[in-house]
């Protein structure tokens, strides 16, 4: 079973909540298992003692979080890199898209 790297670790505990990193992580785990997921299948094998509604609505609403935006993602991600690099190589770092 797979993680994240470090780098991307990094990022997203930064960036959400120790509880959304939790379910962030149980996500990832169950996405190795189950290749193809619906909401509602994610719901049905989701390790939360709830009921199966409150897991499906709880796992739709942290997939619409903002934070988790590509805009927001990308941006956090590409400053860390920055970051990295310029303290590694001590010069300027020019990042084009």
């Amino acid at each position: 079973m797979k993680t994240l790297p470090e780098f991307y670790q990094n990022c997203f505990q930064n960036l959400l909540t120790p509880t959304q990193y939790t379910m962030l992580q149980i996500l990832i785990i169950l996405l190795q298992f189950h290749k193809q997921v619906t909401i509602e299948k994610l719901a049905t094998v989701f390790p939360q003692p709830i009921k199966f509604e409150s897991r499906r609505r709880s796992i739709q609403q942290f997939l619409l979080l903002s934070k988790l935006s590509i805009k927001l993602l990308w941006f956090a991600i590409m400053k860390k890199l920055v970051k990295t690099y310029k303290l590694k190589k001590r010069e300027t770092t020019y990042i084009c898209y």
